[in-house]
């Protein structure tokens, strides 16, 4: 009897979860005049799909509104592909009425509850397994990126399902799976490459009962229908700008522009300051002022979670453990790379590039143990658990205040 109820709360509980997250969004949408069946006016990768069924890889026209890049007259699309390669089978159903929004909360959704299911596997109770979930998705700058479909939010809201997916792969043991979703996931933002070569470092350290050369060989294997992916990514970009590593930015207009182009070490100190120490404030009638971005420690409080639990771990057990070391060099890799850029994401509540990185952080703060692909049962103190709230109230309240003000 005791079996039969686990297996209908197993289907149960996630469907209970899925539609309370549809009531929050139809509440938003109601709040924010907004709809989860429409599109955004910000498509470039709808765009981008219809050139493909015209036979183009570029655009019929400019878009003054868009980020498009301009190389030898003609109009692109400057984002990796593979959201557009994602939506090819909803344009054939619904052509240029792609409802996007809907496909937004979906993603959102989905990584929600796979997070919960991933958790729970492990023995994490409800009451830890949700407030989890929540901190890198309701309680997170993803939330304001769910809302809205448009272009540079749905790219990341797909990197971090996919991120979400990989992960829970790599706890599964499933190697290929794992770095195929990564693969796809540089698709969408390119700097989730480095966890390919996180994931890859770990396999070559803890596999340490075979030769060097081995190990290697074994690991490189697996990668293969990944770097096929690569390959094709390299292609399209070849076949649009004469360059395989150039998938558009580069040409946009506000970067040819610029004094020091799109990346470069001359934005870096200043982009650190501002995403470590940029803060909000409130005036004595309770108005709101805040920079464009401020901390990602306010923004998204799980990382406040994540290094406190870090620093607790290490006092506590008092060794090595390289699969922590590993998501701290990376993730803080992920912090330097994103503040070489130009814009650090422009317009947004909170620090919205730092999003990315949030399912690392998370398995960071789920990891346990030192053994190949193994999370434990984790628990949160009222600490983490305060943390988590907050950042759920703060970022519902950003999405309200930036939609409602017409400040994206």
């Amino acid at each position: 009897m005791n079996e039969l109820l686990e297996k209908i709360k197993k289907i149960i509980n996630p469907l209970i979860i899925f539609l309370l997250i549809f009531i929050m969004f139809l509440m938003l949408d109601d709040i924010l005049g907004k709809s989860i069946l429409e599109g955004s006016v910000y498509k470039s990768y709808e765009l981008q799909v219809e050139a493909w069924f015209n036979g183009h890889t570029y655009l019929a026209h400019d878009y003054s509104y868009l980020e498009l890049a301009i190389y030898n007259g003609h109009y692109y699309v400057s984002f990796p592909p593979f959201p557009s390669v994602f939506l090819v089978p909803f344009y054939i159903i619904f052509s240029n009425d792609i409802p996007a929004n809907l496909i937004s909360f979906f993603l959102f959704s989905f990584e929600f509850v796979i997070i919960y299911k991933l958790l729970k596997e492990h023995k994490t109770s409800e009451i830890n397994s949700i407030p989890l979930a929540s901190s890198i998705t309701i309680g997170s700058n993803l939330l304001s990126l769910s809302i809205d479909s448009g272009v540079w939010f749905f790219a990341q809201l797909m990197n971090n399902l996919l991120c979400i997916l990989s992960i829970n792969a790599f706890v599964k043991k499933k190697k290929t799976l794992s770095y195929l979703f990564l693969g796809l996931a540089v698709g969408c933002r390119p700097f989730s490459a480095i966890y390919i070569l996180m994931f890859f470092i770990y396999y070559i350290i803890t596999e340490n009962d075979k030769k060097l050369s081995k190990r290697i060989i074994d690991n490189i294997v697996p990668l293969i229908p990944t770097m096929f992916i690569g390959i094709a990514y390299m292609i399209y970009n070849y076949i649009r700008f004469d360059n395989i590593f150039e998938f558009g930015h580069n040409y946009l207009p506000e970067f040819i522009n610029a004094e020091y182009g799109q990346f470069s070490f001359h934005y870096l100190f200043d982009n650190l300051k501002s995403l470590f120490f940029n803060r909000i404030s409130f005036d004595r009638r309770l108005n709101i002022s805040f920079g464009m971005p401020f901390s990602f420690l306010i923004a998204n409080p799980i990382f406040i979670v994540y290094y406190f639990r870090s620093i607790k771990n290490i006092i506590k057990e008092r060794k090595i453990n390289y699969f922590r070391i590993l998501i701290f060099i990376f993730t803080f890799l992920n912090i330097i790379l994103i503040c070489m850029h130009r814009t650090l994401g422009a317009w947004q509540f909170g620090a919205r590039y730092t999003c990315d990185i949030l399912p690392f952080i998370l398995l960071g703060i789920v990891w346990k143990t030192n053994r190949k692909g193994e999370i434990e049962k984790t628990e949160l103190n009222l600490f983490e658990i305060v943390c988590i709230i907050i950042g759920v109230i703060l970022n519902i309240f950003g999405v309200i205040l930036m939609y409602t003000n017409n400040l994206y």
